[in-house]
């Protein structure tokens, strides 16, 4: 695994102490001082313990595809980004401003499913189960989230950002200690490279799983066919034309070597994680692009695309955006993720 990231050893005391707090409260939930909820279905909550950059979106996606055909399935989001409060369920008209971006990404890959924002998640959970009945619900980002208790807890990974080797905030990229693995039922190594070697699946392994029962699973980005900004589902073929990249995720450099590795020529305009885009974003993203030349055009994430269609794009810039999705691939033992899940899920049905 690798460590590539900085430390910055002149704020660890700063980070002992934000260690120091999140201990404490988590310390007060492990003793039951401070109550956790647990609902009467399944709760799948899908998280990590970082700042950013593991996969969150796309591994919910990955585990409501499983889900979906089989169960009546939720998503609940903390909706990161939006600017509406409490809880808002998510209908076709909504946009990123509701509901926020990855919620919003989720929403329009499966228009049928069920996608609500609320920053409680047990009163998103209570009021997702009043209007829709669930059968599970899936929470995005909900690992720090101690007021509900999970039945089946998910913590994600990144294989670039070593966490047994990462620091606290603001020193490094930790939000609590790795000792708050130990809360994990399935622990999903993230981004891996494709030709990851067994031994060095295994050595991570060894060293991740704190309880025996502990599932650990290794996964890599899989980048989808591309699409034209208003036609999703209606997979095309990139021009072999210029390329500018517009990201405001955490990790861009994974698509860009996608990209790279296809034969494309790019360039790129980054932007911070979450990234609010305005029309003075735009009128720079159309000078850059006319700077690349006539045919040139404009690749971007379907998190991007989610902010990027709130805007009233000229109809000229929307025929020169692709969205470039991706997804997530098992480097092993797939079907034993897939069959944990259900098994799970199909146990509180087979209880009922």
């Amino acid at each position: 695994m690798k460590s590539g990231f900085r430390i910055n050893n002149a704020l660890r005391p700063l980070g002992w102490l934000y260690g120091l707090v999140t201990g404490i409260r988590n310390l007060l939930f492990d003793k039951g001082i401070r109550k956790s909820r647990q609902f009467g279905l399944p709760v799948i909550s899908i998280g990590n313990i970082t700042v950013g950059g593991t996969g969150k979106t796309p591994h919910a996606e990955y585990t409501a595809t499983l889900l979906k055909d089989r169960f009546k399935t939720a998503v609940l989001s903390r909706g990161y980004g939006r600017h509406t409060k409490g809880f808002f369920m998510s209908d076709a008209h909504s946009d990123s401003g509701l509901i926020g971006d990855e919620p919003l990404q989720i929403k329009r890959r499966f228009p049928d499913l069920e996608v609500a924002v609320c920053s409680d998640r047990a009163e998103g959970i209570t009021r997702l189960i009043d209007m829709c009945a669930p059968q599970v619900i899936i929470l995005d980002d909900a690992f720090q989230h101690r007021k509900v208790k999970p039945s089946l807890n998910i913590l994600l990974v990144n294989w670039h950002r070593n966490i047994l080797d990462d620091a606290m905030l603001p020193a490094g990229y930790l939000r609590e200690s790795v000792k708050g693995r130990r809360r994990a039922d399935i622990i999903i190594v993230t981004k891996c490279p494709e030709d990851l070697s067994k031994e060095a699946m295994n050595d991570l392994e060894q060293r991740l799983r704190v309880k025996p029962e502990q599932q650990v699973f290794f996964t890599t980005p899989h980048y989808n066919k591309p699409y034209l900004i208003d036609d999703a589902g209606q997979p095309v073929e990139l021009p072999r034309v210029p390329l500018l990249t517009v990201t405001g995720i955490a990790s861009p450099a994974l698509m860009k070597a996608e990209l790279e590795r296809q034969g494309h020529r790019l360039s790129s305009i980054d932007y911070p994680d979450h990234y609010r885009y305005t029309k003075q974003d735009i009128i720079n993203i159309t000078s850059r692009l006319e700077s690349l030349g006539q045919d040139a055009a404009v690749v971007t994430t379907a998190k991007d695309a989610a902010r990027l269609q709130d805007l009233d794009l000229a109809p000229d810039l929307r025929k020169k955006i692709y969205v470039l999705p991706v997804g997530v691939r098992f480097l092993r033992d797939a079907d034993k993720f897939n069959k944990a899940v259900l098994d799970h899920v199909e146990s509180f049905a087979k209880n009922k």
